[in-house]
């Protein structure tokens, strides 16, 4: 009997037929470490997560565009009302083509020009708790991600929040896209924004509060220069 124990354990324990062992029986096993604090945060911080958030922001932007043909549609009627009606929606899909794309990359451009800011920012601020991501290092592009990440969720708030307070008031929508890049209520959605990346990216409140405040006032100052 205790032969056949004996055998049986050693069986148990390393496998039977090139079966792996019971995690249970197997020496020296040790139990599963528990799930990572923040493992939601840091998997948007790969390149998987930050070109979906980089789709996301050009989906909404076309979504959010479409009211926009009614009124292109009425600009190239009142310019070239004499135009037959095959040549008008050819123009409109052109000038509305036009305008997306003039949109996505200027809301790209902003979001690459926020990612590096803040990254920047939340490397060599003097203040306490410089981010350590994932491997315990504050990588310069993970840092980047974050950020931008938080100008897609910033834009995707605002478009969001504008066009359902727009629908609900009785407003025209059409121009939900280029308001983005207007100074108004909907600016604090920025830093919010921003705070919440800073935190993602591993940086300490006090650090991750005052690289969204910064680069909140850069933004805006830079909007307040540019002619209107």
């Amino acid at each position: 009997m205790s032969g056949t124990t004996g055998t049986t354990g050693t069986t148990r324990a390393n496998g039977v037929a090139g079966l792996p062992a019971f995690e249970d029986d197997a020496p020296g096993a040790a139990p599963a470490p528990p799930p990572a604090r923040g493992s939601f945060g840091r998997r948007l911080l790969t390149r998987r997560g930050h070109a979906l958030g980089v789709s996301a922001l050009v989906v909404a932007t076309a979504g959010f565009s479409v009211p926009l043909w009614g009124e292109i549609h009425d600009q190239v009627v009142e310019r070239v009302d004499s135009a037959s009606e095959g040549a008008i929606g050819i123009g409109t899909s052109i000038a509305w083509c036009t305008s997306l794309l003039a949109n996505v990359l200027t809301l790209g451009l902003l979001g690459v020009l926020v990612g590096a800011l803040g990254a920047v920012a939340a490397r060599h601020l003097p203040l306490p708790g410089t981010p350590r991501i994932a491997d315990g290092s504050g990588d310069f592009t993970r840092l980047r991600r974050a950020f931008t990440l938080g100008w897609v969720a910033f834009v995707l708030a605002k478009l969001t929040a504008w066009t359902v307070a727009g629908l609900a008031l009785g407003h025209d929508v059409s121009r939900a896209v280029p308001t983005v890049t207007h100074l108004d209520a909907w600016l604090p959605l920025l830093p919010c924004a921003l705070l919440l990346a800073g935190r993602a990216a591993g940086a300490a409140w006090p650090r991750a509060a005052a690289v969204a405040a910064a680069v909140t006032a850069g933004y805006a100052t830079a909007l307040g220069l540019l002619p209107s």
